[in-house]
């Protein structure tokens, strides 16, 4: 049995209402255990980002500080868009620096340690690198990997067509994933005495994406057909998720303290991503939204929804590859006032095109900029999804009042929150007219804002924390579980939950 000081295990997509209605159903009986007998609460999402989870728990910063947002972002000074390099410590490597023994199992999004007291492995995907070797730090670890367990990948399929078969071996997929990561951990569970030991299952998050449609009744592409041959495929992994923590809870020392962290929560994948620029374009000139009218599709969009969507994987994403992702050129969007930028389907980003930060801005910083993001958030709060008549956008944030002090170079001046309670295939406001445009994403599940954390060990009361916890929180209450400070953090240790002074602030 392990005497692993902190066992920390994540779950990345994993549902929190899923989580609390199936462990009270009784069929997470590992989730409900602990429920029970350890402390549980909400955690909150950086405010209007929903793409930055485990960077902002691994580095313990804001992203207004770290400055991610999106995994792919405007590079500062230009138009161009590009793959953002986090540059940010992790907080496990101020642990190790500590002299704190270190093991990482596939942390999400974690870059590959150059010097670690302790062991990493990275994530391998069979999806497209086949039975590669692992990453490891030490390199030699690879080896050793690959001797006692196989060369076969950990990872997981994340993409499936629609076919009964295809969801049944997706489905298959995931399970023999879930058995690996209980076998990887297992085999270096036992290995020392790990002052932190992290982990993590990400299964849930790719049938979440994949198969939300056959969880959802009122989904569009729900198929009942499908349901009657092959069950909901999110609640086969969510089982299989819950009986492994118990098979990995059993190797460690009652005296651990066990940390499991639902990163984020998932829904159905309604979002207004792909009709946002055209949005902008006409609010910008009025001209061009009449123009559209008059030449606009006349079907209506709800009826067209799943059959294009189902057309989509079978022609239009080989059409795609031919033409290329369509990337606007350059020169139209300096030409332009805003333009949309990168962003998860749950928020928009909007980047107002400003004079001395971008290289041809057309608005001027101070009463300029503020009077036309006024007059922007006013045409976008007018607009309603056509079928349902409800507002299209629940929320508009400004990164410059959300993180008032930081100065995010690549973050979008506004985030605007989608109305996700229907699909969006049709919206509308007096201004910009009507706009006929399904999604094509093939993914039927998406992100929602909020996740769950559990503790539990000998030095906690159980009970249930009122105040959703932020998730820079982590990263400094673990370092002052292990004695050490973590003075770049912008968070604090948890507090109430544990029986004595045992997590004071860093």
């Amino acid at each position: 049995m392990s005497k692993a000081k902190i066992f920390f295990i994540g779950l990345d997509g994993a549902d929190r209402d899923l989580i609390l209605q199936w462990a009270e159903a009784g069929l997470l009986q590992t989730f409900q255990s602990l429920l029970q007998q350890g402390a549980f609460g909400l955690t909150n999402d950086p405010p209007g980002i929903n793409g930055c989870h485990w960077p902002t728990f691994f580095s313990g910063v804001s992203p207004a500080k770290h400055g991610r947002y999106w995994a792919q972002q405007i590079q500062p000074g230009t138009y161009d868009i590009g793959t953002f390099s986090f540059g940010w410590e992790p907080f496990w490597n101020v642990l190790s620096q500590a002299g704190r023994k270190i093991a990482l199992v596939d942390a999400p999004e974690a870059p590959l340690a150059e010097s670690l007291n302790g062991i990493q492995i990275v994530e391998r995907h069979n999806y497209k690198q086949g039975n590669s070797s692992v990453q490891t730090y030490p390199l030699s670890l690879a080896a050793e990997i690959e001797t006692q367990l196989g060369k076969n990948s950990i990872g997981s399929l994340r993409t499936v067509g629609r076919g009964i078969d295809e969801l049944k071996d997706f489905r298959q997929n995931l399970l023999t994933s879930i058995e690996k990561k209980i076998e990887l951990s297992s085999h270096f569970i036992k290995q020392g005495e790990w002052d932190l030991f992290l982990t993590a299952f990400r299964e849930a998050h790719w049938a979440g994406h994949q198969c939300w449609h056959l969880h959802d009744p009122n989904h569009p592409e729900y198929d009942q057909e499908v349901v009657n041959a092959i069950g909901n495929p999110m609640k086969d992994i969510y089982i299989a998720i819950d009986a492994a923590i118990g098979k990995l809870l059993q190797q460690v020392s009652p005296e651990t303290t066990v940390f499991i962290f639902a990163s984020t929560g998932m829904g159905p994948n309604y979002t207004g991503v792909h009709v946002l620029d055209e949005i902008l374009l006409r609010i910008e000139n009025p001209q061009r939204a009449a123009m559209r009218q008059e030449v606009g599709n006349t079907l209506n969009s709800l009826k067209r929804y799943k059959f294009l969507r189902q057309l989509k994987k079978r022609l239009w994403k080989p059409i795609q590859n031919i033409r290329g992702t369509g990337k606007p050129p350059i020169s139209k969007l300096s030409n332009r006032k805003c333009f949309q930028v990168p962003s998860s389907e749950a928020f928009g980003g909007i980047r107002i095109n400003l004079v001395g930060r971008e290289p041809q801005g057309k608005i001027q910083p101070g009463q300029e900029y503020e009077e036309f993001c006024e007059a922007l958030c006013q045409d976008l709060s007018e607009l309603t999804n056509y079928d349902t008549g409800e507002p299209l956008i629940r929320n508009i944030f400004r990164s410059a009042e959300i993180y008032k002090g930081e100065h995010p170079m690549g973050h979008p001046d506004l985030l605007v929150e989608w109305n996700r309670n229907a699909p969006i295939a049709s919206v509308y406001s007096p201004k910009v007219g009507k706009i006929d445009k399904v999604y094509w994403d093939s993914r039927t599940g998406d992100h929602k804002p909020g996740g769950l954390f559990l503790v539990s060990g000998a030095s906690i009361e159980p009970k249930q924390v009122e105040q959703p916890t932020s998730i820079v929180d982590f990263a400094p209450t673990i370092a002052s579980l292990l004695e050490v400070p973590l003075p770049t953090s912008d968070g604090q240790p948890i507090s109430g939950i544990f029986s004595s002074a045992i997590c004071t602030e860093s």
